[in-house]
């Protein structure tokens, strides 16, 4: 079998291959080029023909050798400017800190079971067990308490109008 064979033979199931590694046409077609030219230069060393697995093989680590080459470097086609900014304006950090103490005052006005599952959770960071034993309940009733404490909260926030 000559190169022109081969590529008539495997051409679009080494590119559909290829291009299901890299998601890139550009990279798939200097890839697949390499792996046929890789097969030219090889074809006299060869006991019995190339095969499409032999291939496979050979355009896969052309790819895993890309990937290690370009490691480190950035995706210059990247749009950084969709990364949103983080830096918040001075009325947005006062209305933020308006809104955490007006949640702070509802989670006191709650009953203490209430106030207790919500702080043992979201303030301790305790796992539903820790919180249950420090509660003196079972999990699963604790799991009940702090499905209903955020009920509770959530009603008394949406009438304040919050």
């Amino acid at each position: 079998m000559n190169i022109d064979q081969l590529y008539a033979a495997y051409f679009n199931d080494i590119y559909r291959f290829v291009f299901s590694l890299t998601k890139n046409r550009s990279l798939t077609e200097d890839i697949v080029q390499e792996t046929f030219t890789r097969a030219y230069l090889n074809l006299d060393s060869f006991r019995n023909q190339p095969n499409k697995a032999w291939l496979f093989t050979v355009s896969r680590n052309i790819f895993y050798d890309h990937l290690r080459k370009n490691r480190r470097m950035v995706d210059i086609e990247y749009d950084f400017s969709i990364i949103p900014d983080t830096v918040s304006s001075p009325e947005e950090k006062l209305f933020e800190k308006e809104n955490i103490q007006k949640v702070r005052e509802e989670i006191m006005n709650l009953r203490e079971n209430y106030r207790d599952a919500l702080i043992c959770f979201y303030v301790k960071e305790l796992t539903y067990k820790e919180a249950a034993k420090e509660m003196n309940v079972t999990e699963s009733n604790f799991k009940s308490i702090l499905f209903r404490a955020k009920q509770n909260l959530k009603r008394s926030l949406e009438r304040k109008g919050e």
